[in-house]
């Protein structure tokens, strides 16, 4: 997803003008990473709006400035120290800046950001967010670096009480991980497993709805592991049914799902709830058994290979999405043609990609036995053409079908609308009359007319 700029404001705040609140009121946003680095600084703009700050488009007018950090790839990390020595001149040109470091990285690095750049005021982790305003007002007595793990930590942190505009809404169902993957650092950035109660989020769906969203995606490091912690013991399964059932919302998506959390429960939820959106995220990760014990995913090829027979046995129109890793740990040619063989099977609808990273604190950092740069360089590019073909070819096979997309932009400039299918696709769709174009939340009928590996075009019905 996109970083977070600070367009994501609400209709209220966009009719503020500029002269309503002095520069020593204004915040700057900068996100990085994952959809829920993206949800986090949903919370922070509204927390930031509450305390009476504006937010601002330029960091040079901001009061306060948050990088909000993500750490699951060390190219994560350099992106984000690259712009915090961009943003630190500001800090440097006027010492009332207040330069704050928010999420993973920072989770991760408290004790070594300020070292490494002792203009950062506040380090915080992802779930000290709902304490930024008492660290803020700490800073402006204090002016000294501040370390969030001095707060209290909730158990949850609460709903944004801003979203940006527009049809979809990001929901947090689930936090923290579990799980002891070798070469994941979430489970030390994020914490242990933890679920809102099922009355909690319909409720807040609700107010979405009402608010005039009209899809949600509901979010948790492993989403499909919901229900630990929570009230009612209720299953990921039995949360799907009870959003599906809020009147007026059109659309339900999730994500992140593990393997390892698949049950019948939310494959029937699937099945039998018409706004449950037949997509689903895997991360598959490895088709060599050995590399996947090894990374301690913590199940093998044939029980991934099963459940995802049972889905597509109960949803036969459902696309499916992963995510893929080249260069691990003692990674042999022969593992990359498991992997290679497993994307020829499953036939994915899309792939995110990744060349191993070692990341501090995981217990495959210190392993020597990584494949030479250029060999993991090499293997990628296989990787990535081989599911370009792939996604290609299914796309192409789309081509005269009818696609329903929920309309998420509208260009009148363009004569063109365009949004999601059911199965996550891009769809772009034009009138061939003079008719007005949908309008934003509405869902369309496009016959499909052709592709690209990125998604399909057509026309409106």
């Amino acid at each position: 997803m996109n970083p977070l700029s600070n367009e994501t404001l609400s209709r209220k705040d966009r009719t503020m003008s500029d002269d309503t609140r002095t520069d020593s009121d204004t915040y700057y946003i900068r996100t990085f990473g994952c959809q829920m680095n993206v949800h986090d600084s949903e919370r922070m703009a509204g927390l930031m709006a509450e305390a009476g700050y504006r937010a601002v488009d330029d960091p040079s007018r901001a009061s306060v400035i948050l990088v909000n950090t993500c750490t699951v790839r060390d190219k994560a990390d350099q992106k984000a120290l690259s712009d915090l020595g961009r943003l630190r001149q500001h800090k440097k040109e006027n010492a009332s800046v207040v330069l704050a470091v928010t999420g993973c990285m920072a989770e991760r690095e408290q004790d070594n950001l300020h070292r490494i750049m002792p203009e950062i005021d506040l380090i915080a982790g992802p779930s000290q967010v709902r304490n930024l305003i008492p660290m803020l007002g700490d800073l402006k007595e204090r002016r000294r670096v501040l370390l969030g793990r001095e707060y209290d930590l909730p158990e949850m942190t609460t709903p944004p009480a801003l979203r940006g505009p527009g049809v979809g809404a990001l929901v947090t169902v689930q936090e923290g991980c579990d799980k002891a993957c070798a070469y994941c650092v979430v489970p030390r950035t994020r914490g242990p497993e933890r679920s809102r109660p099922v009355d909690a989020i319909a409720r807040e769906v609700r107010e979405l709805v009402a608010a005039g969203y009209r899809e949600v995606t509901l979010l948790g490091q492993n989403v499909n592991g919901y229900g630990k912690n929570a009230s009612g013991g209720e299953s990921f399964g039995d949360l799907l049914r009870a959003v599906d059932a809020v009147e007026g919302l059109r659309r339900i998506r999730f994500t992140t799902s593990h393997p390892s959390d698949m049950d019948g429960a939310m494959i029937s939820a699937m099945r039998e709830c018409p706004k449950v959106m037949p997509h689903l995220h895997l991360p598959l990760q490895s088709g060599s058994d050995a590399l996947l014990s090894r990374m301690d995913r913590g199940y093998s090829l044939a029980q991934y290979r099963e459940w995802i027979g049972r889905l597509r046995d109960a949803v036969p129109d459902v696309a499916l999405t992963t995510d893929l890793i080249v260069g691990f740990c003692g990674e042999t040619e022969e593992d990359f043609e498991a992997t290679l063989r497993a994307v020829e099977e499953f036939r994915f609808d899309g792939a995110f990609c990744f060349i191993y990273s070692p990341r501090p604190g995981t217990p495959a950092h210190d392993w020597a036995d990584t494949p030479p740069r250029e060999i993991s360089v090499a293997r990628f590019r296989r990787l990535e053409e081989r599911l370009d073909a792939l996604i290609l070819e299914k796309n192409q096979g789309r081509i005269g079908e009818i696609q329903e997309i929920l309309v998420e932009r509208v260009d009148p400039d363009l004569g063109r609308v365009s949004g999601r299918s059911p199965q996550f696709r891009h769809v772009r769709a034009t009138r061939q009359d003079s008719r007005p174009l949908p309008e934003l939340g509405e869902i369309v009928g496009v016959a499909v007319r052709s592709c690209t590996k990125a998604g399909l075009e057509g026309v409106i019905l």
